[in-house]
């Protein structure tokens, strides 16, 4: 028996992901805000308040280059983009270390040759290939960021997805911050 049912399950997934909610007519249900900006979508610069914020972090991502299953004997590998997100609306941000290490926690990759600025609400994402087995099952991502000022802490996630042999798999897993600067 084939796992048609955990297919689509995922599909399920993606297809509720969105922030609008349906109404008629298209239109969408904004709540009163006294902070927003209808023109530019953002709120004011001078009375923005940060939730959450930080001038720097060391995050640990785990990621797997395949996946067991079965009975362990077969694998399903898989394609893992890692992606980083500036949520902060105002100020930027530098990625100073991306670096791929294995399931025995050795390196495997840096993936910055020197340090990248992140604009307000902009992202960038790094790729492990499907083919690319080094990583394991136990894969896993070092991500370093600073920021000048405090900002909001970057949304920082991987994306492991495969489609073969007729069936389909997608998963996230979160960045957890292992050290804050």
């Amino acid at each position: 028996m084939k796992p048609y049912w955990f297919i689509a399950m995922c599909g399920l997934l993606f297809i509720g992901c969105t922030n609008e909610s349906p109404q008629r007519g298209g239109e969408r249900d904004t709540p009163p805000d006294s902070t927003f900006v209808p023109s530019a979508g953002l709120p004011d610069s001078s009375t923005y308040e940060r939730a959450s914020s930080s001038m720097g972090q060391l995050i640990y991502i785990p990621v797997y280059s395949h996946i067991y299953q079965q009975d362990r004997q077969k694998t399903f590998n898989l394609t893992a983009t890692l992606s980083i997100r500036n949520v902060d609306p105002f100020r930027t941000l530098r990625l100073r270390k991306v670096a791929y290490y294995d399931s025995g926690g050795q390196l495997i990759q840096h993936y910055l040759e020197e340090s990248i600025q992140l604009e307000p609400l902009s992202s960038t994402s790094f790729v492990v290939e499907e083919r690319d087995l080094r990583g394991g099952v136990g894969a896993n991502f070092l991500v370093r960021w600073i920021a000048e000022n405090e900002v909001n802490p970057p949304i920082v996630e991987a994306v492991m997805i495969s489609t073969s042999q007729q069936q389909g798999i997608s998963f996230i897993s979160e960045g957890r911050v292992i050290e804050e600067y």
